[in-house]
């Protein structure tokens, strides 16, 4: 499967006959994918699309299933989603544009995770100490940052060097690091 960063918090994975769009805010008829997750108060515009999931609840469509679980922002408004899904075995858990800490109820609802996708830097609701806090509980094997100046946002959570990527290309298990995190920084497709 690939992953594909956009832009902000926009993301495809592709695999198979099927591509999920998650986030999609913002990118009204560039995107193409018959499966979209997105909150409930985003316009979405998608190419192909045959789904859309924009509001809490857990749900199934080919094969993948979704979780999706409503957190508000800094401001308190309850206008964005935590989206979990497993597509070909590999668990993904989609922060959104999460702008708080997460309480042990929602990281136990949040589960085993394989990918994490967090929001920091730039423009981002969480510093970098914060979003280490949400990262290490949760324990994922590979952690994509999204959000501007992703480089310089992992510096600061001392992930080290990482050299951007065009796609994120999984094709099992295997490809995730065992036992310890590893960084994938995507270039804006």
């Amino acid at each position: 499967m690939e992953i594909t960063w956009h832009d902000n918090t926009c993301f495809t994975i592709r695999e198979k006959n099927t591509a999920l769009v998650v986030s999609p805010h913002g990118k009204a008829g560039k995107l193409k994918g018959n499966i979209v997750l997105s909150g409930p108060e985003e316009s979405v515009e998608v190419e192909g699309m045959e789904k859309l999931f924009d509001w809490p609840g857990e749900y199934e469509i080919k094969n993948i299933g979704i979780t999706a679980l409503p957190v508000g922002t800094k401001e308190g408004k309850n206008d964005t989603m935590i989206f979990c899904f497993q597509i070909e075995g590999v668990k993904f858990c989609h922060l959104g544009e999460l702008g708080h800490m997460l309480n042990s109820d929602t990281i136990k609802e949040i589960g085993d995770v394989d990918v994490l996708m967090i929001k920091v830097g730039k423009n981002s609701n969480l510093d970098a100490k914060q979003a280490m806090e949400i990262i290490e509980p949760i324990e994922p094997r590979a952690v994509v940052p999204m959000g501007e100046d992703q480089i310089s946002a992992l510096k600061d959570i001392g992930a080290g060097k990482t050299e951007p990527q065009d796609k994120f290309v999984i094709k099992s298990m295997s490809d995730l690091p065992e036992g310890e995190m590893k960084y994938v920084v995507l270039n804006k497709a």
